[in-house]
C-alpha cells in the first residue's frame, strides 16, 4: 500500500501536535507494510486554486498553475492507494494549508452535474485515493470536532470516494505535560495502533479510537492549565513558539511555566 501522509500544521516539528499524532500514525503504518511518503506542507509553495476551470477544459486532468502542486504533490498524491490529511483544528475545520491542498486536487473531477441520493455532485475523473483524517484540537471535548466532521464526512464519501477513518484527539495541547505521560504514551500507542489498522482491514475499529481520544482530565481541569499557560506568555509578552524555543535553548522557561 502508498500511503501519502500530509501534515498540514504550520508549526515546526518540535510543537506540532499534530505532527506527533502524525508520527505515530505513520510508525503503525510503516510497520504494517505500507510504503509511506511524509509531506510536510509548510515546506511547500502551494498556490491558491484560481476557480478557472482550465483542468475541465483546456487541459483535462491538469491545473495550469505551476507549482509544488503540479510538479510533485499532485502526481504523488494521484499515485497513492491512501492520503492522510492531518490538520490542527482550525476555526472548528481544517487548517488553511490543508484546505487550499483539498482545493488543488480538483483536476481529479470531472464538470458534469451528477445527481445521486438526492444530491448532485461532479463525478470522479479516475482513481481517489482512500482518505483518512487526523485533527487535533486544544480544547478537551470531543464535540469540537462535530463541524469538520460533517465537513468531511459530506466531501469524501460522495462520488465514490472512500473516507476510511476519522481519528481525532482533544486536548492535545496537554498531552506534552509531564503530568500526563502515562497517557500521552497510551495515546500514541494506540495512534500507532491505528496505522497498522488501516493497512491490514482499512478502518480503524471504536476501541483504537476511543483509546486515541481518552479523556485526560475533566475539561476545567484542562482549561486551568490551559488559561495558567496563557497567563505566563502575556506577561512575559512572549509567543508559544518564542517560550518553547527559550525552554529548548536553555532548558527552563518563565517562572511558572507549564511543561
Amino acid at each position: 500500500m502508498k500511503v501519502m501522509a500530509i501534515n498540514s500544521s504550520p508549526r515546526p516539528a518540535q510543537q506540532s501536535k499534530t505532527g506527533m499524532m502524525l508520527g505515530a500514525l505513520v510508525e503503525g503504518l510503516r510497520e504494517a507494510g505500507a510504503e509511506v511518503d511524509l509531506v510536510e506542507l509548510r515546506d511547500k509553495h502551494v498556490k491558491f486554486c484560481l476557480g478557472c476551470y482550465a483542468c475541465w477544459t483546456k487541459t483535462p486532468g491538469r491545473c495550469i498553475q505551476r507549482d509544488d502542486m503540479t510538479r510533485e504533490l499532485y502526481p504523488q498524491w494521484l499515485a497513492s492507494d491512501m492520503a492522510v490529511y492531518a490538520t490542527p483544528l482550525y476555526n472548528d475545520g481544517l487548517s488553511a494549508a490543508m484546505k487550499v491542498f483539498v482545493e488543488r486536487t480538483l483536476p481529479s473531477y470531472e464538470p458534469w452535474l451528477d445527481r445521486r441520493n438526492g444530491r448532485t455532485h461532479h463525478p470522479l475523473r479516475g482513481h481517489h485515493p482512500a482518505i483518512v483524517i487526523l485533527s487535533v484540537a486544544g480544547m478537551p471535548e470531543p464535540a469540537n470536532f462535530d463541524l469538520l466532521s460533517a465537513h468531511v464526512n459530506y466531501t469524501f464519501r460522495k462520488s465514490g470516494k472512500r473516507l476510511w477513518a476519522e481519528i481525532y484527539r482533544p486536548a492535545a495541547e496537554s498531552l506534552a505535560a509531564p503530568s500526563f505521560a502515562q497517557q500521552r504514551a497510551d495515546v500514541l500507542e494506540a495512534t500507532r495502533q491505528a496505522g497498522r489498522e488501516l493497512v491490514e482491514t482499512s478502518a480503524v475499529s471504536e476501541k483504537t479510537l476511543a483509546r486515541i481520544a481518552q479523556p485526560l482530565a475533566d475539561p476545567e481541569v484542562i482549561n486551568e492549565g490551559a488559561n495558567r499557560f496563557w497567563r505566563i506568555l502575556i506577561e512575559a509578552r512572549m509567543t508559544p513558539r518564542e517560550f518553547f524555543s527559550k525552554r529548548a535553548g536553555n532548558g527552563s522557561g518563565p517562572k511558572g511555566e507549564r511543561n
